[in-house]
């Protein structure tokens, strides 16, 4: 009988499947960059087949390699839904939550331990996205965060403004930019993976060209707002997750902000025919009166 890898390594090479990057898995799985890829190479020699090949400075699956992932994450999807059915014999589950991996760890976590205090016999459980979004997202959750209004401006079907959000575009306090003329000019446009539409929609709605010399992306977010404050260039951001650069001036804003009202939005999403979580009910209630951007 064939023995099996460990799991720590099949859940490393599924979330590097997921969400497209050693990084993205690491931060999604809460592990270090290093530990991902040890795992990675655990796994590999483990089978004694190639699973990536190198492209660029990131990693590219090989046809064994994708072929693999594909089975590992429908497994660990029908062992997770499997747990999930285990557990509501308990009574209760979880309520979970689908939100990136930026948002969850500036705005959400912060409200959800406020959550907790007030409902404790209540768990909740966070289920990150990659760069893809909820889009890319192929299991369920109870509730979905919405918030990048330039990417999606339309309002979401049943669902729920907890506030308003601004957006707009934020350097370092001595990063070389001018704006003149309705042109905003620097060199750099820093951008997040699958969000490079993000200034055009911004420049088309504020008015503002946008002349920048070279582009560079990151896989989410935070690392992109991490870069900007690093004076490596400009980047696009909703007000309310940098709002602590911005107070402690590490970040401003040299053309200001667009308001979306109502633009942050949560819903619903159990799975048709699956009768809603009451508890993600409870939550959704309490974040209409307890939170905002």
């Amino acid at each position: 009988m064939e023995s099996l890898p460990p799991l720590t390594s099949l859940l490393a090479f599924e979330a590097v499947y997921r969400t497209g990057s050693v990084t993205a898995a690491a931060e999604r799985l809460g592990r270090t960059h290093g530990a991902v890829s040890k795992q990675l190479q655990q796994l590999r020699d483990h089978a004694g087949v190639d699973l990536f090949r190198k492209r660029g400075s990131g990693l590219e699956f090989t046809a064994d390699g994708r072929a693999f992932a594909r089975t590992v994450a429908a497994a660990l999807d029908e062992m997770r839904a499997g747990y999930g059915e285990l557990r509501q014999h308990r009574g209760h589950r979880p309520v979970t939550i689908l939100a990136s991996a930026t948002f969850a760890r500036t705005w959400l976590i912060p409200v959800l331990s406020r959550f907790s205090i007030d409902h404790p016999e209540i768990d909740v459980a966070l289920q990150m996205v990659g760069p893809g979004g909820s889009r890319g997202y192929s299991g369920e959750a109870d509730l979905t965060f919405s918030y990048d209004r330039l990417l999606s401006p339309e309002r979401w079907h049943g669902s729920v403004s907890l506030g308003d959000v601004e957006i707009g575009p934020v350097v370092a306090p001595g990063y070389p930019h001018t704006l003149k003329d309705g042109v905003l000019a620097f060199q750099t446009r820093i951008e997040r993976r699958n969000n490079e539409k993000a200034w055009q929609a911004w420049s088309l709605l504020s008015g503002i060209s946008v002349a920048s010399q070279k582009q560079q992306v990151f896989d989410h977010s935070y690392l992109a707002f991490q870069a900007a404050r690093s004076g490596m260039g400009a980047v696009m951001a909703p007000r309310f997750l940098i709002a602590g650069m911005l107070d402690s001036g590490e970040l401003i804003a040299p053309a200001g902000f667009l308001m979306f009202e109502g633009g942050l939005f949560v819903r619903p999403t159990a799975a048709s025919g699956t009768p809603a979580n009451p508890d993600a009910m409870i939550l959704l209630d309490w974040l209409k009166a307890n939170a905002s951007p």
